[in-house]
């Protein structure tokens, strides 16, 4: 099967948000994104998840594993295709973009502050917002942040002894202490994997020379073993007052040193492939062309790809989006097609921008 047959097929076969994709981002024939439209928006999972989008921006609100925080949400919305213009997304995101606005000058005070702008900010770059002022000024804010650092790329003082510092909690003892350096101003330098999403959904961004040579120095330094040896989720950040917090949120790509990859990380490696594929640096790697090889490898009798259930979990109550485990895109899938749809169309989605 070529792309058209796969494109094809899902517009015959699969539930009103895969065909939705579909029809707007392969097919673009206007009234079958018309009718796929409105099958979308009557979608009864559709409408749990656009539920789910509450206008709350606390810490407990914006950042978490249950369905109802922003980032589950957002995340959810945007694989089901909702982008700035519809306007039931354009009234469930006002809360957040209006908190941006607010927030983009605000002193910051404490790590948190910088993850949750940069969380919200990410998701609005997701869904189209990216070229919002305070979108752009706050993703632009965490690039030329990042940016020095990895282009330096020594990782030799990232950390230092956890006794350097008075207070360190004895439940963090076997986790590294990050050299406050790296977060002077309490500015991460080290990129999250938001920052990426962020970068990589930004048009003007993308579409700016400049800007994008940036980007891709960033992920050059994220697909480096140096920086794939580095600890999941980076380690213990300590801020004013002597607080410690566990940082998270790396970039780590899972069989990156050739292991085996479980069921519980297969999603994140599609999320990934994903999000990379609209690097060229990235697309270029040995990593990236072995891991989409892999994917080749779930073709069934049919030409059509159709990974293991377990592959693509749904959890109902506890899971983080952005760690692949709200991959459900069809509304009933107990039935073997609509895992062959989910397969299928994540596939196309990574080679189609590989051609």
């Amino acid at each position: 099967m070529d792309l058209v047959d796969y494109s094809d097929w899902l517009s015959k076969n699969a539930g009103p948000i895969i065909r939705f994709r579909t029809a707007t981002e392969f097919l673009h024939k206007e009234k079958e994104v018309k009718l796929a439209k409105k099958s979308l928006l009557s979608s009864d999972l559709v409408k749990y998840w656009l539920g789910n989008l509450k206008p709350a921006v606390g810490r407990n609100e914006l950042h978490g594993a249950k369905t109802e925080t922003y980032e589950n949400a957002m995340g959810k919305l945007y694989e089901f295709g909702f982008k700035k213009g519809m306007p039931i997304l354009d009234h469930k995101t006002e809360p957040f973009r209006l908190w941006l606005r607010q927030q983009i000058n605000a002193p910051i005070e404490g790590y948190l502050p910088v993850f949750f702008r940069t969380l919200v900010a990410a998701f609005l770059a997701m869904t189209g917002y990216a070229n919002d002022e305070s979108v752009r000024a706050w993703v632009l804010k965490r690039l030329e942040t990042i940016y020095p650092f990895a282009k330096k790329g020594d990782l030799s003082k990232l950390y230092v002894p956890q006794n350097t510092y008075p207070g360190f909690p004895k439940a963090f003892r076997n986790a590294p202490l990050i050299n406050p350096e790296i977060y002077q101003n309490e500015e991460m330098q080290l990129p999250w994997i938001h920052d990426m999403n962020a970068f990589l959904h930004s048009p003007s961004i993308m579409e700016d020379a400049t800007l994008r040579a940036k980007v891709e120095t960033i992920i050059k330094f994220i697909l480096s073993p140096e920086y794939q040896r580095l600890p999941l989720g980076y380690g213990i950040v300590r801020h004013a007052g002597g607080r410690y917090y566990v940082m998270g949120w790396s970039v780590h790509l899972p069989r990156y040193f050739g292991s085996e990859v479980s069921g519980r990380e297969f999603g994140r490696i599609l999320l990934l492939l994903d999000l990379l594929g609209r690097s060229n640096t990235a697309r270029k790697h040995g990593w990236f062309k072995q891991s989409v090889e892999a994917l080749t490898h779930f073709k069934n009798e049919e030409g059509l790809i159709s990974f293991p259930r377990k592959f693509l979990p749904e959890e109902k109550r506890i899971g983080v989006w952005v760690l692949g485990m709200r991959m459900g895109l069809e509304e009933n899938r107990r039935m073997k097609k609509a895992i062959t749809c989910e397969s299928t169309f994540r596939f196309l989605k990574i080679i189609s921008q590989m051609l």
